[in-house]
């Protein structure tokens, strides 16, 4: 049975979740528009443009990738088919931007990006 204790607890990390994904929202919105608004100085005003419409379009293509169908999670269902398609989108977007990210850093690591960089500049 559980005490007292542990419901305070549940409300306390609710509440830090709340705070977390607030910040990771902000963080988010200011990383995006940030580049946008100082890309006129760099010429670099499209590639902005380009990172956002390819996010938009990946969350797009994962939410109707995602699964609708009922899950039964420790004696309870979930049925209702947004929340479980959102859930599975934002799964599917996180895996599929980790790849991403990993094959960009290996790229970056193996020194192929300083020979593209010479031959473009030559």
């Amino acid at each position: 049975m559980a005490d007292a204790g542990s419901f305070v607890l549940a409300e306390v990390m609710l509440w830090l979740m709340y705070i977390a994904i607030a910040a990771t929202l902000v963080v988010t919105a200011v990383s995006a528009i940030r580049p946008l608004l100082i890309a006129p100085q760099r010429n670099a005003g499209n590639r902005g443009w380009l990172v956002i419409g390819l996010t938009v379009v990946l969350l797009l293509v994962t939410y109707f990738l995602g699964s609708d169908q009922p899950l039964n999670i420790n004696g309870a269902v979930y049925r209702d088919a947004f929340w479980l398609k959102v859930t599975d989108m934002l799964l599917l977007s996180v895996l599929i931007l980790i790849v991403i990210a990993v094959g960009f850093v290996c790229f970056g690591a193996s020194g192929l990006s300083r020979k593209f960089r010479l031959k473009i500049k030559h």
